[in-house]
């Protein structure tokens, strides 16, 4: 019985290559981004003053304390800095700098009562124990009139739009989570606490939005469970990925970076990829030479054409070569596809029973169908022989970032 989380679930449509490397094959890291080191100890800082704000208050200067403390006594040679402009001062000034905001912010605690911490949920999905969901709220909380609130803090170094709040998969699980654990649950406020900022952001779902999220989780374990071949997807997490060694995308650049001046230009790949760089720009040097070409072709053309009208002829001699002039009617659909011309045309083909004499097979449409598997495995079946896999190699090249 495999237990999905929310982060799980996000690494593979990060990249399902590294959602391999971590949940399948299991390959552990001692390596630790400084952002997450961050948050962890803010995790940490928080839990304290909740868990003792049962019994009493603790003051700003302990949470700091506390703060330092577990910064000092957690810190270790593996923490990965990407931001190279940026010291581990600077990250552990700004976790200490949040513990303030947020401590001055929200002074004395006493909006809601304080229900959980780090609560373990199970979400079981369907009820069937076949799509489980399995999640730690950072905090529950019960106002006086009832309501829940869901909270979770955020360190992160940038603040979504509200549409990402209001679209947001994973406190939204939580929701469906509580509400099978305690059933007075009725209105809940989903709360991110982005502590860098000292903003507080809110959403709220209606039952139909808790449904659709249902069924879309459903389609993203399947689609991960069905999944044959987990490729390597480039993005900008890639700089905080811990497996540069083992991705075919990241291994040569991992391998690469750390050699001498004279190590890299002797490398076979950097040789390769500086001539196959060489040629691609004569050839787009020849590009800009063919077009400039091309538009004087386009004004002899024109001038062709119109001495041969001049003189009633057909076909011009030259030294060595000759132009011929010919005319043929063409047809020109009027519209683009999709276009109210286009429409009204094809309605009138459909009403004469034309239309499948002139229609066409989508066929990158039925390729990305049949890859996501969109389609019920009963309808693959039926059409299997009119498809094959095959792997096809292309060459791109591109700056360096």
């Amino acid at each position: 019985m495999t237990y999905y989380s929310y982060s799980r679930l996000g690494t593979f449509e990060d990249c399902p290559l590294k959602y391999k490397f971590n949940y399948l094959d299991k390959i552990k890291r001692d390596e630790e981004s400084i952002e997450a080191f961050l948050g962890s100890r803010f995790h940490e800082t928080m839990e304290k003053l909740y868990r003792d704000l049962r019994y009493r208050l603790c003051s700003l200067e302990e949470l700091i304390s506390y703060y330092e403390d577990l910064w000092s006594k957690n810190y270790h040679k593996d923490i990965l800095i990407v931001r190279r402009e940026r010291t581990v001062d600077d990250y552990r000034n700004l976790g200490r700098r949040c513990i303030e905001d947020y401590y001055k912010r929200y002074y004395p605690f006493n909006r809601g009562r304080t229900l959980a911490i780090e609560k373990r949920v199970i979400v079981d999905i369907n009820g069937d124990r076949k799509y489980l969901i399995q999640g730690y709220i950072d905090r529950i909380d019960q106002l006086a009139d009832g309501t829940y609130e869901i909270h979770d803090y955020k360190t992160s170094g940038s603040l979504p739009e509200q549409t990402y709040f209001d679209r947001d998969r994973q406190l939204a699980l939580y929701q469906i989570g509580i509400q099978n654990i305690w059933k007075d649950v009725k209105k809940v406020n989903l709360i991110w606490h982005y502590v860098a900022f000292d903003k507080e952001m809110s959403s709220v779902r209606s039952p139909e939005e808790l449904e659709t999220l249902k069924k879309d989780t459903v389609v993203l374990i399947n689609k991960i469970e069905n999944t044959e071949e987990f490729l390597p997807k480039e993005s900008a997490l890639c700089s905080w990925c811990p497996y540069p060694d083992l991705c075919p995308r990241q291994k040569h650049n991992y391998k690469t970076e750390k050699l001498l001046v004279n190590e890299y230009l002797n490398d076979d790949g950097v040789k390769l990829v500086n001539t196959f760089a060489s040629f691609d720009l004569k050839k787009k040097e020849y590009k800009e030479k063919i077009k400039e070409i091309d538009k004087e072709l386009e004004k002899l053309k024109e001038a062709v054409i119109k001495y041969a009208v001049k003189e009633g002829i057909e076909v011009i001699m030259g030294s060595d070569h000759k132009l011929k002039i010919s005319e043929k009617q063409k047809v020109s659909i009027l519209g683009k596809k999709g276009s109210s011309e286009r429409k009204a045309l094809e309605e009138i083909l459909r009403r004469l029973n034309k239309i499948e004499e002139v229609s066409t097979l989508d066929t990158f449409a039925l390729e990305r169908i049949i890859k996501d598997r969109e389609w019920d495995d009963d309808i693959l079946e039926k059409i299997k022989d009119f498809y094959t896999f095959k792997k096809v190699k292309s060459v791109s090249l591109s700056k360096k970032k």
